[in-house]
């Protein structure tokens, strides 16, 4: 059970009676700040002062229209609220005899997977949309597929099957949909997508996608830090996400700028140290932490490959490291995934597994449109938009 949830059922067993405090669900309002929220309830934005920069970067990406929870007594009065935020983690502001305190606690939830069967009518993106009510799904079908698939070839009828895995919580999705599979006929032909456990997506022939790629932040890449948007900090003692790469490196080295764009930012910043920002092309922006010594000022041009900086300690580091972010449209994603390391293709044993689960999954998508099963998505928070013997049918395909 969710530990928030746990709270309030212990608080409403106890002190309901007394209080009539009462459970009530919102949803957050577009363009809202944690900070305005802080004003309304009427909470010293002091509060937040305990937070890093990744904790304050992960508060400025609270989703417009998601669900959050509040405690409410009969005065009106905040008692507690949990607001999702990121991918992984929750805020969990509650009030205490000393005043309210704030703190960052993981998200409980479970996967299910989906899929969505749909024949072209308008366009992909909303066709999918209209038949699955998800926006993220939409959206990661086209940057997957984007620089690999003209849309423009898609006929009216022609076919689409997407199998994704969804975080579920409280009986509600959350979270950016992982897809596994893309299948898109045009004018019959079958062409698949895969995903392999490396993260990167294929095609039926064991080809990486086209896509296009950031250069190395340094020479030689030695991660010491996954991105992740949960883990157990091993000096704060609470989890943190960890929005960026960590790569080893000895002080000094030269760190380079990744692709072209414009240095939007130059100097100290909190428990980074000395930082620098780029602002790239299509809403890309990169960051650059803990540095030794800045090469570059605010407002310069680079160019992919030209030293902005050396390798340093500054800020809060256990030892010498590059911090790497890489964010899109505001929002923090995995920067690994847009590196480049090696040749496009599979080879030795990761092609023999590729190609072996490959033939799976085409087995099975073909046998559900030769049965012309409906798809099996979560339609609305209500209801699945499929039967209780049609998930017992998806169950048993191994899905």
């Amino acid at each position: 059970m969710n530990s928030f949830i746990r709270y309030l059922c212990l608080f409403l067993l106890f002190f309901s009676p007394l209080f009539g405090a009462k459970v009530k669900y919102s949803y957050w309002r577009d363009g809202e700040s944690f900070k305005s929220y802080l004003k309304e309830h009427n909470i010293s934005d002091t509060i937040m002062d305990s937070l890093d920069g990744e904790d304050l970067q992960l508060i400025s990406e609270i989703e417009g229209n998601r669900e959050f929870y509040e405690l409410i007594a009969s005065n009106g009065i905040l008692l507690q609220t949990l607001i999702p935020i990121g991918e992984e983690l929750e805020l969990h502001l509650f009030r205490t005899k000393r005043g309210y305190k704030l703190e960052i606690i993981p998200i409980e939830y479970k996967r299910d997977t989906f899929i969505a069967l749909l024949s072209i009518d308008t366009n992909p993106y909303s066709d999918i949309l209209k038949e699955t009510n998800n926006l993220r799904l939409a959206n990661e079908f086209t940057n997957i597929l984007k620089h690999s698939i003209d849309f423009k070839r898609l006929q009216k009828g022609d076919r689409l099957a997407i199998v994704y895995n969804q975080k579920m919580r409280l009986g509600r999705a959350i979270g950016t949909p992982d897809i596994k599979v893309i299948m898109v006929e045009i004018g019959g032909i079958k062409h698949y997508v895969f995903k392999y456990s490396n993260g990167k997506y294929y095609n039926e022939n064991g080809e990486e996608l086209e896509r296009r790629y950031i250069g190395r932040p340094l020479k030689s890449i030695k991660v010491t830090s996954p991105f992740t948007y949960r883990r157990y900090h091993p000096i704060l003692h609470r989890y943190k996400a960890h929005l960026g790469v960590d790569f080893r490196a000895k002080r000094g080295t030269p760190i380079f700028a990744v692709a072209n764009g414009v240095v939007i930012f130059a100097g100290l910043l909190g428990g980074y140290g000395k930082v620098v920002k780029i602002k790239h092309q299509d809403n890309y922006m990169t960051l650059y932490a803990h540095q030794s010594r800045i090469k570059v000022k605010s407002g310069d041009i680079v160019k992919k490959g030209d030293i902005i900086g050396f390798v340093g300690s500054t800020g809060r580091s256990t030892g010498p490291h590059l911090h790497f972010g890489l964010y899109l449209n505001g929002r923090a994603i995995n920067p690994m995934q847009m590196i480049k390391f090696s040749s496009k293709s599979l080879n030795g044993l990761d092609r023999e597994k590729f190609f072996y689960k490959k033939g799976q999954y085409i087995k099975i998508i073909n046998k559900i449109f030769e049965k012309n099963m409906p798809s099996y998505i979560l339609k609305s928070f209500k209801k699945n938009f499929v039967s209780p013997r049609e998930k017992k049918y998806y169950k048993s395909l191994g899905w």
